[in-house]
């Protein structure tokens, strides 16, 4: 002791006086009240790590009790201190950090830490230590590869939590001294990191959920992950305020968006995909945000059945008026509605045809809800093993009641008098080729062979997916008169229409409809259009946003929906079916030659509303034209189908799917998948054709949700207006 108490002591901070370190431990703490602030320390970390930790010590406030110390190390330290020895906390973490962790321990005489400008680590640290001490005149306490160069300038090394390896180079460094290494652990600061960030913010079982609900869309389809995801979100927010519950919420929703719109990433373009990937992830993030943090605030008495009842309701209701919300807010994107999870369980999802999609997400929801009532009564009065029953009673009937309800609609189907056969061309062309011009000729050229191939069955209707017709030239558009006059069928096609007036010109994503004589006989222009994809938005007032997309110019939203009339053929196989259909029968109807049907174009079968607005009351078909090779083989295909089996349903309408690499399906108008075109191996993705004979009754009953459209979604959006006002009237009350 004689020997070193006038040897001053340089103490290095993280791993070494506390068993963790202060960059990692702000890093967690920062990411935790702001996930999004991800970016921002990115962008600090680029302009150094010193920049990065003042940025972060300016805004972390950690208390210096909370740390773990090396206990023994410090003890040590008090005996030093005692014995007269001068000790200097000498660390790279930033001085606003390091300065309250000094002032707390209360044995360091002086603080080095790093400011913003210089990292005092490695040779900065060693440097100023040298210039207040001078060569070898002080002895260093660390414990990482990191303190080598320091050691190297002392005259000795106190070595404190490190490995065998760190041990044994301290010791060619300089003169080995007291050594505190017994209870080294190599991930504890790892552990410390993930606890902080991950465990105490909830954000892991955050994580869990937001992957659980992604894995109950296509491709996974592991429907029952949806019935707890909710669940497990209110979880991870558990016993947190609402600015905790919002952060909670935003990290599961962050993390389902990125793994389900994970397809985004295959479009074959360089760079912009991941940002759109990340910018839409980061949106779509706040809606669960704002749904966790809204019904997390109501908490409910352990006695009270009906308030712990209302609050489910409520809170499913609140997740409704989310998605209603979503499918709107510019422009809407009602992508993997949580309903949508549901499509394979057929009687369930029949309720669509009351209430919409809406219904299906509410009945999830409820029950998820319903489900962590049980599980928080189970945990507090354990001894009541059957607690649990009251609180999943009344959802389960309703869910039970709706499937049974389902069977028997679908039992009761209309009989169908009339059919009429339809052929969709599947041509899988690569998005690259569609966006080369001077590739285009060849790829329409087979195409039209593929029709041809394919029409040799009296087909009543053609089919072509979005994006097959190159461009509307002269010679593409005689060629596809003269395949329509040829076959003598009648075609309904994808292409650009435009009009011109004094004022302005407009360009238009168009269905077109082409009769047997290869006439023009109907037009339709796309009403919902793709943000970023086929306009974009506030472009005259923000023209930067150009900037965040390829397209050049922006297409006119149509402005009404359209009928197309569509005849079938007189033939002999016409009159074998009203034979077959009125066997057995006294007297029967002929059947119908004329078939109303609802265009549709992209993503517009997603949209709830567009069709609805789509199919009027004599409408026989609804027909969905898209492209969907944008996304390569990933779950946009399926997902994009799920979605489209609830506007069969809600409109009691059979549906077609033309898609140019999948999903070209045959919906029915319970929302069964009647039909999946597949090439030889089995593929949805191939190439290929897909003809089918489609049941038309004679006269349609138009489901209740075409008769009255979102109430159902717009009472849940109502409900959780109240919400949002008793919530607001609660924080006025505490203020007060």
């Amino acid at each position: 002791m004689a020997d070193t108490k006038n040897v001053p002591l340089a103490v290095d901070l993280d791993g070494t006086l506390i068993r963790t370190d202060m960059l990692w431990e702000s890093l967690a703490r920062r990411l935790r009240q702001n996930p999004l602030s991800l970016f921002q320390i990115l962008f600090w970390w680029l302009r150094g790590r010193a920049l990065l930790k003042q940025k972060l010590g300016a805004r972390v406030t950690i208390n210096p009790a909370d740390l773990p110390y090396n206990e023994k190390f410090l003890t040590w330290l008090h005996v030093e201190k005692k014995a007269g020895r001068k000790l200097i906390l000498a660390t790279a973490s930033d001085i606003k950090m390091a300065q309250p962790i000094g002032d707390y321990v209360g044995i360091f005489d002086e603080v080095l830490a790093s400011n913003g400008k210089t990292n005092l680590r490695s040779e900065n640290k060693l440097r100023a230590l040298t210039e207040m001490f001078g060569e070898r005149g002080f002895d260093y306490a660390g414990n990482s590869s990191a303190d080598f160069a320091v050691w190297r300038g002392s005259r000795e090394a106190v070595v404190v939590n490190a490995s065998r390896a760190v041990l044994r180079q301290a010791a060619d460094c300089t003169k080995l001294g007291p050594t505190f290494c017994e209870d080294f652990s190599r991930f504890e600061i790892l552990q410390s990191f993930c606890h902080e960030l991950f465990w105490r913010s909830g954000y892991f079982v955050a994580i869990i959920a937001g992957l659980l609900l992604a894995s109950a869309f296509p491709n996974f389809n592991l429907a029952g992950f949806a019935w707890l995801a909710p669940a497990l979100m209110l979880f991870a927010a558990r016993g947190k305020n609402g600015g905790d519950a919002f952060r909670v919420g935003y990290v599961a929703g962050f993390a389902f968006w990125l793994a389900s719109l994970s397809w985004l990433l295959l479009i074959p373009v360089t760079g912009l995909p991941i940002l759109g990937w990340l910018v839409l992830s980061a949106f779509l993030a706040l809606f669960p945000a704002v749904w966790l943090w809204l019904i997390s605030n109501f908490k409910f008495e352990i006695s009270n059945w009906s308030q712990r009842t209302v609050w489910t309701i409520g809170g499913a209701a609140a997740w409704v008026a989310l998605e209603m919300l979503r499918a709107r807010i510019f422009g809407g994107f009602p992508w993997n509605l949580l309903g949508d999870s549901q499509f394979k369980l057929v009687p369930l999802i029949q309720i669509a045809s009351v209430t919409g999609i809406w219904g299906v997400s509410f009945l999830v929801a409820w029950f998820s809800l319903a489900l962590f009532s049980a599980a928080e009564m189970i945990f507090r009065q354990p001894t009541k093993r059957l607690i649990w029953q009251a609180e999943i009673i009344l959802p389960l009937i309703t869910v039970v009641g709706c499937f049974i309800g389902g069977f028997f609609a679908i039992s009761r189907e209309t009989p169908m008098e009339s059919t009429l056969r339809v052929t969709a061309i599947q041509p899988n062309i690569p998005q690259t080729v569609i966006w080369n011009p001077a590739a285009d000729e060849i790829p329409f050229q087979k195409f039209l062979a593929q029709n041809r191939a394919a029409l040799t069955n009296q087909t009543d209707l053609l089919l072509w997916p979005e994006s097959a017709v190159p461009d509307m030239s002269e010679e593409n558009v005689r060629l596809i008169a003269q395949l329509a006059w040829t076959e003598r069928v009648w075609l309904i096609f994808n292409g650009e229409d435009q009009t011109v007036s004094h004022t302005e010109t407009n360009d238009f994503n168009a269905a077109f409809l082409l009769n047997p004589s290869g006439g023009l006989a109907g037009t339709y222009h796309k009403r919902h259009l793709v943000i970023f994809g086929e306009y974009v938005p506030l472009v005259r007032w923000l023209p930067f946003m150009k900037w965040f997309t390829t397209i050049s110019g922006g297409w006119t939203e149509g402005d009404k929906a359209a009928q197309f009339t569509v005849e079938r053929r007189t033939s002999d196989r016409h009159e074998i079916e009203l034979i077959s259909q009125s066997a057995g029968q006294a007297t029967s109807t002929p059947p119908r030659t004329k078939f109303q049907i609802s265009p549709l174009i992209c993503f517009e079968d997603v949209f709830p509303s567009a069709a609805r607005d789509a199919a009027s009351n004599d409408t026989d078909l609804l027909v969905n034209l898209t492209n969907d090779g944008w996304f390569g083989t990933g779950a946009a295909q399926w997902q994009h189908t799920a979605a489209a089996v609830f506007r069969a349903i809600e409109n009691g309408l059979p549906l077609v799917r033309c898609s140019n690499n999948g999903v070209t399906c045959w919906i029915d108008a319970h929302g069964r998948l009647q039909r999946v075109l597949t090439d030889a191996t089995g593929d949805v993705h191939g190439t290929g054709a897909m003809t089918v004979e489609i049941p038309l009754p004679d006269k349609r009953t138009p489901t209740f949700y075409h008769r009255h459209g979102d109430w159902f979604g717009w009472s849940c959006v109502g409900i959780a207006v109240g919400m949002l006002l008793v919530r607001g009237r609660k924080n006025d009350s505490r203020k007060e």
